[in-house]
């Protein structure tokens, strides 16, 4: 056989091959929050609320403040798959910024997630409102990436970052 002849049966194959071979996509477990991403609060919230689309293994829930400090909460870890996880923070928030931190192992698909919520707390003069407020506050090393906004999760699909002025 030709090299010719068998360039135009490598070639077409190699082709397919290619084209038929995509990513795999990441499925993220996360739904929503409370407080939601970005929020500017007024007051300390009563409960932080973290809402999943299917139940994973929660592994950790941290509420972190901007200088990196970890405010004790009250949650407890389940054995059982979690959809939802409620927890209140044990001491006061001062005002400032924070994030609400998750990792957690999804089962259903054999792979860890996780992901960070940034919040602000304002102060009662109404001080840390300000339109251009940032509220994101720069995660400490060594934390899960913030997660992406919305299904499927589009963090992997190149869509920019969520806006800040929620």
């Amino acid at each position: 056989m030709k090299a010719t002849s068998l360039a135009w049966i490598v070639m077409p194959l190699t082709g397919w091959m290619i084209l038929a071979a995509s990513p795999a996509d990441a499925q993220c477990s996360f739904d929503s929050s409370a407080p939601s991403w970005g929020e500017i609060l007024k007051q300390v919230p009563d409960s932080f609320t973290l809402n999943f689309l299917f139940g994973i293994e929660l592994q950790n829930v941290r509420v972190v403040g901007d200088d990196g400090r970890v405010w004790p909460t009250d949650w407890t870890r389940a054995e059982n798959d979690v959809f939802k996880a409620e927890f209140h923070v044990t001491q006061g928030l001062p005002p400032g910024k924070y994030q609400l931190e998750w990792t957690a192992y999804v089962r259903q698909h054999y792979h860890s997630d996780g992901g960070s919520i940034p919040f602000t707390i304002a102060a009662n003069d109404g001080a840390g409102a300000t339109a251009d407020a940032t509220p994101a506050a720069a995660p400490p090393a060594a934390v899960a990436p913030p997660v992406a906004m919305g299904w499927p999760y589009r963090g992997l699909r190149g869509a920019s970052a969520p806006p800040t002025g929620r």
